[in-house]
């Protein structure tokens, strides 16, 4: 049995969630809630969940800020945390770089239940490695996360983005290149990993492999068509892609 702890500061909400668990997931037990942080503090010290499903968004505060406080106040708790939240592209991009699981409200009970399973599985060690990387990136005072948790078979790996030089997909894996000259194969397709980094300087330059534009030294025409990254490394360039490729270079 697991002990959880529903965040939420919409009674409803908490109900319908509650009422989730009660019918899909039987090795939830108990079921506590709480309103506000100050509650949810309350909670966490005197029942230590063994998950919190935590709303992104509380009355003028928010998940985050929780998490900060169990930090800051060096609270004692070593449970998992599932986000729970409407679409804000904020909290999502901050979440997946974290690797930390959410669920999008109104919450679906097949996803409830796999997110649930998970908790079951996970290692003790990884949620503190997300979080860890979620209140960085939350304190950082610009827009672009500092660092990723990167999932692997032998756990997470916590790198800077700036690390990164590329990634190339290996079926359903993805292999990440860094700067420092180590590989790390990552449990996540190479689509999940472009969605989260297009935006931060990124470039899905042919469907196996997305650049660091930082780290483009330089682009060849011949044999195809290729980019030289920081290492030498030659990378292939789709047709598709090299009239974007091109303007991308000339605006650096």
């Amino acid at each position: 049995m697991l002990k959880a702890l529903i965040i939420d500061d919409e009674e409803n909400s908490r109900a319908a969630l509650k009422g989730k668990l009660d019918l899909f997931c039987p090795d939830i037990r108990p079921i506590q809630e709480a309103g506000d942080i100050e509650s949810a503090i309350a909670e966490i010290v005197s029942g230590k969940p063994d998950v919190m499903f935590l709303d992104v968004k509380l009355a003028g505060e928010t998940g985050f800020e929780l998490l900060e406080r169990i930090d800051a106040d060096g609270i004692d708790w070593n449970g998992e945390v599932i986000f729970t939240t409407a679409h804000d592209e904020f909290a999502l991009k901050a979440i997946k770089f974290s690797a930390l699981d959410y669920l999008l409200k109104p919450i679906d009970a097949e996803e409830l239940v796999k997110a649930v399973r998970k908790v079951q599985q996970i290692n003790s060690v990884e949620p503190k490695a997300g979080i860890s990387v979620l209140l960085e990136n939350y304190r950082s005072t610009t827009d672009s996360p500092k660092k990723i948790v990167i999932p692997s078979s032998d756990g997470m790996h916590i790198i800077k983005v700036s690390d990164i030089l590329r990634c190339e997909s290996s079926s359903n894996y993805t292999q990440f290149v860094l700067r420092t000259g180590k590989n790390l194969l990552a449990s996540k397709t190479l689509k999940e990993f472009d969605n989260m980094l297009s935006d931060h300087n990124f470039e899905r330059i042919h469907k196996s492999h997305l650049v660091n534009m930082d780290y483009v030294k330089r682009y060849v025409q011949s044999d195809g068509g290729y980019v030289i990254m920081e290492d030498d490394s030659r990378i292939p360039v789709a047709n598709r892609k090299k009239e974007h490729l091109m303007t991308l270079l000339k605006s650096l």
